[in-house]
């Protein structure tokens, strides 16, 4: 028993596994699974007659799944905004949800419209592979 396993020792300490390469040589599409996937939800507040703006960065290829819904603050719901994404526009809506394939690598944003009278409440979710703009991804340098 002793030999068996020390033959299984010499023949496997033989086997040379080759080194993981940088990031920067790897296919655009193996690079897009070193994106962690992320999950998050939170709240943002338009101000009467203003706008707001959420950005996130991707690779790619990747893939964002969202959804926004909207409430006045103080807990009334479904106050309608003009919002657009990724070029894509939905007016007056109180709420969106979609899933989105970056076509290509960089910042991909939200904007949203308040014309109300009164101030509006965003909850957003967000889930896929994705940073958020608070920590900007290398090679990033433009919105859509």
């Amino acid at each position: 028993m002793a030999a068996a396993a020390i033959a299984v020792y010499l023949w496997s300490a033989r086997i040379h596994h080759p080194p993981n390469p940088p990031a920067a040589e790897l296919p655009a599409s193996a690079r897009r699974l070193l994106q962690p996937f992320r999950k998050d939800s939170f709240d943002l507040t338009v101000p009467a007659q203003q706008e707001a703006n959420y950005r996130v960065g991707m690779q790619a290829g990747a893939t964002l799944v969202y959804a926004w819904s909207t409430g006045r603050t103080g807990g009334h719901g479904g106050e309608p905004l003009y919002c657009e994404f990724a070029g894509r526009e939905t007016r007056n809506a109180s709420e969106a949800h979609s899933a989105f394939v970056a076509q290509s690598s960089g910042w991909y944003h939200w904007r949203w419209k308040n014309q109300n009278s009164r101030s509006v409440t965003i909850h957003l979710k967000l889930s896929g592979y994705y940073e958020p703009a608070t920590v900007p991804p290398a090679g990033m340098p433009y919105d859509r």
